[in-house]
């Protein structure tokens, strides 16, 4: 089935749960109105004097009151059933108009992407022999660091002023399918061997996979050639195809890195990761020069010394600790980390244990909640920057 119209669907159930909610309301309202007039008349009838003109003056003014009283009940009951019910009319009718641009617009990219591909899985060859020129340069260590640092940010910027339309469509519920490229590869030890399995790499792609496509409608596909997709259909299943095993070994400069570390977003391990980046990810040097739909490239290695996972601001790469079994410790750090290149920050667990970019270390005083790591998800605020990164394009 189709995001949008599952979203549509979605929104519609909410549109009628709201509409119930307010109809329960208008009718609790109501007989708290009738109760309350009656209430108040019981009380006034008692507290009339007794003695004639009084009494009868009193209570004559008491009926009044409790006549304008269940009066004013019964219009606000009218008006507030009829508001909940126009509320209800608007939140269908713009939730299928929402959801009609939406499929529309997943009508056209699914054309349009079917001619760009294949042309890009032609002419991409040529545009990343170019880029791969410019990313040798950006793999000099210190130099090449700053000179990747100023690319990223300047496409970062660009790309993001571009997507400001999206971005605000994105906030009323306009969301066609999006692409997010990945490139995964496994390292391997000063021994060869791989420091994770195939089949531990798959289910951290898997699960960014269904999260992403689930709250974001953002599709995760793999970095290569003639790689055709549809918003008309669900997440990508992964398979081994997805997943590169570097055929050289590593010694630790790149097999244990530290994330808090300056001198891994500009050192030895910058240098080694991009210049890895550039070999085995070629095809998609194009895009990482140009900034527009750039591959995050995955790398599995043996270790983050002191954490889990890392991506430092501005880099196209990530860093996530390997495991030769399943589960390994946390099995939503690929997406956590691919979620950081999408210019999402951390979270306190205390405030929603379950999000996708939830951590204890961002809670002040220190957290001892444990994240979800086996269901995230993203909040909506995330989701449209998710959108509006230069990693996620509908192109």
């Amino acid at each position: 089935m189709p995001s949008c119209i599952a979203w549509g669907e979605e929104k519609t159930q909410v549109c009628s749960e709201t509409a119930d909610q307010g109809y329960n309301e208008c009718s609790q309202s109501e007989d708290q109105g009738y109760n309350s007039c009656s209430q108040t008349a019981d009380q006034g009838y008692s507290e009339c004097c007794t003695w004639w003109p009084c009494s009868w003056g009193c209570k004559a003014l008491v009926w009044v009151s409790n006549v304008v009283c269940v009066a004013w009940t019964w219009v606000s009951n009218i008006v507030c059933v009829a508001w909940t019910w126009i509320s209800n009319v608007v939140c269908v009718a713009w939730t299928w108009i929402t959801t009609a641009v939406c499929v529309l617009w997943d009508v056209v990219t699914t054309i349009v992407n079917a001619i760009l591909v294949t042309i890009e899985s032609i002419v991409g060859w040529v545009l990343s022999a170019v880029a791969f020129v410019v990313e040798l340069i950006e793999a000099i260590p210190f130099v090449g660091a700053i000179i990747r640092f100023i690319i990223n940010v300047v496409t970062t910027i660009v790309v993001m002023a571009g997507s400001v339309v999206d971005f605000v469509l994105g906030a009323i519920g306009i969301r066609p399918e999006k692409i997010l490229r990945v490139c995964t590869v496994i390292l391997k030890d000063e021994k060869g061997n791989a420091v994770a399995t195939n089949e531990v790499a798959r289910q951290f792609l898997q699960l960014a996979c269904d999260v992403y496509k689930r709250d974001a409608n953002v599709r995760i596909v793999p970095s290569k050639a003639f790689q055709y997709n549809t918003g008309f259909a669900g997440a990508e299943t992964v398979d081994d195809s997805w997943i590169m095993v570097d055929g050289s070994n590593s010694d630790s400069t790149l097999l244990d890195v530290p994330c808090g570390s300056a001198n891994s977003a500009l050192g030895l391990p910058a240098s080694g990761f991009q210049l890895k980046a550039s070999t085995l990810c070629f095809f998609g040097a194009w895009r990482r020069v140009a900034g527009y739909g750039a591959p995050v490239t995955c790398f599995i290695i043996r270790d983050v010394t002191d954490a889990l996972g890392c991506q430092v601001m501005f880099t196209d790469y990530a860093t996530i600790e390997g495991s030769l079994t399943w589960p390994p410790p946390s099995p939503r750090t690929l997406g956590h980390e691919v979620g950081h290149a999408c210019l999402l920050r951390h979270r306190c667990v205390d405030e929603d244990n379950a999000n996708m970019m939830g951590t204890q270390d961002e809670c002040s005083p220190a957290s001892t909640t444990l994240p979800d790591r086996a269901n995230p998800r993203f909040s909506e605020w995330q989701v449209l920057v998710i959108r509006a990164s230069k990693h996620v394009t509908y192109f």
